[in-house]
C-alpha cells in the first residue's frame, strides 16, 4: 500500500482525480477519497452524504477512514487521499504517508475556525502534509506560495525525504540551489512543461495538449498539472513513461464533477461554470473569461456563508471591475438551507444575507461607472437572469450551486446550452 495525500485552499479535489485516473491506467487497484465521496478503482462506493451521515464530517476530513475496509479485500493498493483542514493533527485517518502534495494557501477558512486568524495560521493547519511524510518519501509542493515554504522547515529529520518543488517563478525556493545539490523541479519552459536537473531539461508534455489549460492560459489549471505531474514521477521512483502522457492527454474531466466545466450555446454566448470560492481563484476565473470574451463578461457569483463580511469587502474591491454585469446570489436560499450556524463560534447566516451584503458591497464601488450590480436569492432566478441579458461573444461565469447537476440543468434550459 502507498498513501498520496493531497492538502491546500485550491486545486486538491483535482489533483487527487487526475492523478487517481492515471494510477488507475496503470492498471494499479487505487481508492480515491474527494469531497464526493471514496472511490474503489473509480467506481465510487459512498457519497458525501454517506460520510455525514455516519461520520458527521465530510470525506476528506479524516479521509484514512476508508483504508480499513480497502485492507481487507485489497492488501495492495494506491490511496490517494485529499485532506481537508480538519484533517489537522491527529485527524488523517492513517500515520503517515509516502508522497504529500501541498498545493497552495490563499485566504479561505480565515476567522471560520479557531486560531486561523492569517494565511500563516492556515499554512500551520495545513502542515501534516509536511510533518507526516514517511520514510523516504516524496514532498511534491508549491515553490511559488510563501506560505507553503514558510512550512518546509516542519519537514522530518532523518527520514531521507525528497523535495520536489514545482513552480513557474521560483519566488520562495532557491531553485539554483536545489538544483546544484543534486535535486529536481517540475516547471514550464515554451509552453511544455519540463523536469530540470543541474545538467539537463526533459519535455513532459505540452500544456496546449490538455483542453482544461485553455491553451496554456489558465494559470490555476498549470499549476494543477504540476501538481499532478509531481505525484506522477514520484510514484513510480521519479519515472514517467509515454503511457502515462497518452493517459493525460486522453483524461476529460467529468463536467458533474463540481469543478471547471465549459459550455456553449448556438448564439455563441459560453457559459463558464467554476467553483472558485476566495479572492484568488475568483480573480483566476475573471481572467478567464476576459481572455475567451468578444463582448461582455457576466458573472453569476456566490460566495460561502461562513465567510466574514471583513472578507466579503476585500474580494468585492479585487472583483469589481473585472465584471461588466454582477447577478449575485445566495447558498442560503430557504430552499437548500434555511440558516447556517456554527457550532463553535455561533456566528450564523440567515437567508440572503451574504448575497445581500456582498451586492451591496459591490454597489458602493459603483459611482459613475456602467457597471450593473444585480441580487436575487435563487441560483436559478440568478442564471435565467443571466441568459436573458446575455448577447452573442459575452462570457457568462457562473459558480456551482448546490448541486452540479442541477446548475449544468439551469444553464440547459435557460441558455439552451450543450456540455463541450
Amino acid at each position: 500500500m502507498k498513501i498520496v495525500s493531497i492538502t491546500g485552499t485550491k486545486g486538491k479535489t483535482t489533483v487527487t482525480r487526475v492523478l487517481a485516473y492515471l494510477l488507475r491506467q496503470r492498471n494499479l487497484t487505487t481508492l480515491r477519497v474527494d469531497n464526493d465521496g471514496h472511490y474503489i478503482n473509480e467506481r465510487q462506493k459512498s457519497s458525501l452524504d454517506d460520510s455525514l451521515n455516519l461520520f458527521e464530517k465530510t470525506p476528506s476530513v479524516c479521509p484514512g477512514k476508508y483504508l480499513i475496509t480497502m485492507k481487507k479485500y485489497f492488501p495492495d493498493f494506491a490511496a490517494i487521499l485529499e485532506a481537508s483542514i480538519g484533517s489537522r493533527g491527529g485527524g488523517l485517518g492513517y500515520r503517515f504517508h509516502d508522497i504529500g502534495i501541498f498545493t497552495n494557501i490563499y485566504e479561505d477558512h480565515i476567522q471560520k475556525h479557531k486560531g486561523i486568524k492569517n494565511r500563516l495560521d492556515l499554512a500551520k493547519t495545513k502542515n501534516f502534509i509536511v510533518r507526516k511524510i514517511n520514510n523516504n518519501g516524496f514532498l511534491v509542493f508549491n515553490a511559488d506560495d510563501k506560505y507553503v515554504c514558510s512550512q518546509l522547515k516542519e519537514l522530518p529529520k532523518n527520514k531521507n525525504v525528497t523535495l520536489l518543488p514545482v513552480g513557474l517563478s521560483f519566488n520562495h525556493y532557491d531553485k539554483k540551489k536545489h538544483l546544484s545539490e543534486g535535486g529536481q523541479v517540475i516547471t514550464l519552459e515554451d509552453d511544455w512543461t519540463v523536469i530540470k536537473t543541474r545538467d539537463r531539461t526533459k519535455k513532459i508534455i505540452k500544456t496546449k495538449d490538455l483542453s482544461w489549460t485553455f491553451d496554456g492560459f489558465f494559470k490555476p489549471s498549470l499549476y494543477n498539472l504540476l501538481f499532478i505531474l509531481g505525484g506522477l514521477y514520484a510514484y513510480f521512483g521519479q519515472k514517467i513513461n509515454t503511457g502515462d502522457i497518452d493517459a493525460l492527454k486522453k483524461y476529460t474531466p467529468n463536467p458533474y464533477g463540481g469543478r471547471l466545466t465549459l459550455m456553449k450555446n448556438k448564439t455563441g454566448v459560453q457559459i463558464i461554470i467554476d467553483y472558485a470560492h476566495e479572492k484568488k481563484s475568483l480573480l483566476e476565473l475573471s481572467r478567464l473569461g476576459h481572455k475567451i470574451k468578444k463582448n461582455h463578461l457576466i458573472g453569476v457569483l456566490r460566495l460561502a456563508p461562513n465567510i466574514r463580511n471583513e472578507a466579503i469587502l476585500k474580494i468585492a474591491k479585487a472583483l469589481y471591475s473585472k465584471y461588466d454585469h454582477f447577478i449575485i446570489y445566495d447558498k442560503i436560499d430557504g430552499v437548500h438551507r434555511k440558516k447556517y450556524c456554527e457550532k463553535n463560534s455561533g456566528f450564523s447566516r440567515e437567508i440572503g444575507e451574504v448575497s445581500s451584503f456582498f451586492s451591496k458591497s459591490l454597489k458602493t464601488l459603483q459611482k459613475n461607472s456602467t457597471i450593473t450590480v444585480e441580487s436575487v436569492i435563487l441560483e436559478g432566478d440568478a442564471i435565467k437572469r443571466a441568459a436573458k441579458i446575455a448577447l452573442p461573444g459575452d462570457v457568462v461565469a457562473i459558480i456551482w450551486g448546490h448541486e452540479p447537476k442541477d446548475t449544468i440543468n439551469q444553464v440547459k434550459k435557460y441558455f439552451r446550452a450543450n456540455l463541450l
